[in-house]
């Protein structure tokens, strides 16, 4: 799912691996499809998993392409050609899979008999704007937050360079950002006092899923890019700090959900506005240490090196396609425990081949072909 915009450069082993702890987290997540329902410690764990796992991948999205858009907007000839020079590598990057994948599950919707109306609206991001995501294609939601988010920054970036020529372009990134975060930030409370949500079903579907609500995330990522590239000294000195706040905060949410146990019933105000930003500014304090992180040992580097080029595959693939069809012509009910581990390991096994093929024969020579273009 994280598809970056870096081009041929040392790569950053800690990067590489928050992709790979992101998108393993989300295997791990939907693995609970192949398990009977459980109310176990365990069971409740692993669905949280594909929570975390994908706040990560928002954050971690959004301070590597707000480390470019800031480096971009910096440049004495920003205009309106580069902001369509960034957003058509951004297109040409992400659009080849994500549109093959969409037809792939057309594809599938047709012959299975699975519901595919409105799938139009997945070629433009609009399945989960500002309403709830449709149920084809579940897995889709997070894309178009992430681009909506930098579609959005950027012009309005363009918009306030020709506004305020004379402010410096510092001082206006950081403005853009900080505004924009305060906005998105507001419409969660705007939700808070305008809908009656009192169940998780309703709070996952209704506004952890839709775009208007969660822009703020990705923004926050870029947040911190722009702090990564304007302050390298503080960064790096304070990174230790950072990631102990991050982990304090991680243990106070966890402790509010798991100890304290507050209900979105009894507690909406925290479910509604404060957990998923609380959690996003836990996860991006975590970027600072993983940032520095330059090199991992050997025998862990090639592994985590290849997991996060294909995240991106593996994101589109695994659940819509793999799992899904997996158990449309495989009756797992009768399974025996080992039999259903069996059966995750042949799950996990498909997904990873499958996904490099995808990346090898069809994603890279893609990025390789938009390279050459622009």
């Amino acid at each position: 799912m994280i598809e970056t915009e870096r081009k041929t450069v040392k790569r950053i082993f800690g990067l590489d691996l928050l992709r790979v702890i992101s998108i393993a987290l989300v295997l791990c997540s939907h693995t609970s499809w192949i398990y009977p329902p459980s109310s176990s410690l365990l069971a409740k764990a692993v669905d949280m998993c594909g929570f975390f796992g994908v706040e990560l991948f928002f954050v971690l999205s959004g301070f590597l392409i707000g480390s470019i858009i800031y480096k971009q907007f910096l440049s004495e000839d920003y205009g309106l050609k580069t902001m369509m020079n960034f957003l058509n590598r951004r297109m040409i990057r992400i659009l080849p899979n994500y549109y093959l994948i969409i037809l792939v599950n057309i594809l599938i919707g047709f012959f299975i008999g699975y519901p595919i109306a409105e799938s139009w609206k997945y070629f433009f991001f609009f399945q989960n704007f500002a309403s709830p995501l449709l149920p084809f294609f579940p897995e889709s939601w997070s894309m178009p937050i992430k681009e909506y988010g930098y579609l959005i920054t950027v012009f309005l970036l363009l918009l306030t360079s020709l506004l305020f020529k004379k402010v410096s372009r510092e001082r206006l990134f950081l403005s853009v950002i900080l505004g924009l975060i305060f906005f998105f930030f507001a419409l969660k409370i705007h939700y808070y006092f305008t809908t009656l949500n009192t169940t998780m079903w309703q709070w996952d579907l209704s506004l952890r899923s839709v775009v208007i609500y969660r822009i703020d995330t990705v923004l926050m990522g870029v947040l911190f890019g722009y702090m990564y590239c304007r302050f390298p000294v503080f960064w790096h000195r304070f990174k230790y700090e950072f990631l102990g706040i991050g982990f304090i905060l991680l243990a106070v949410l966890l402790f509010c959900l798991g100890y304290l146990k507050l209900k979105i019933e009894a507690y909406p105000f925290f479910w509604n506005v404060l957990c998923l930003s609380l959690n996003s500014i836990a996860l991006v304090c975590f970027l600072p240490f993983f940032s520095d992180w330059e090199s991992g040992p050997k025998w862990l580097r090639k592994p985590v090196e290849l997991i996060s080029e294909i995240s991106y595959s593996i994101y589109l693939l695994h659940y819509s396609i793999v799992l899904y069809l997996m158990k449309h012509f495989i009756d797992t009910s009768t399974f025996s425990l080992m039999q259903l581990h069996l059966f995750t390991l042949i799950y996990l096994s498909i997904t990873l081949f499958l996904s490099f093929l995808l990346y090898h024969y069809f994603e890279k020579p893609m990025t390789k072909l938009r390279d050459k273009r622009i």
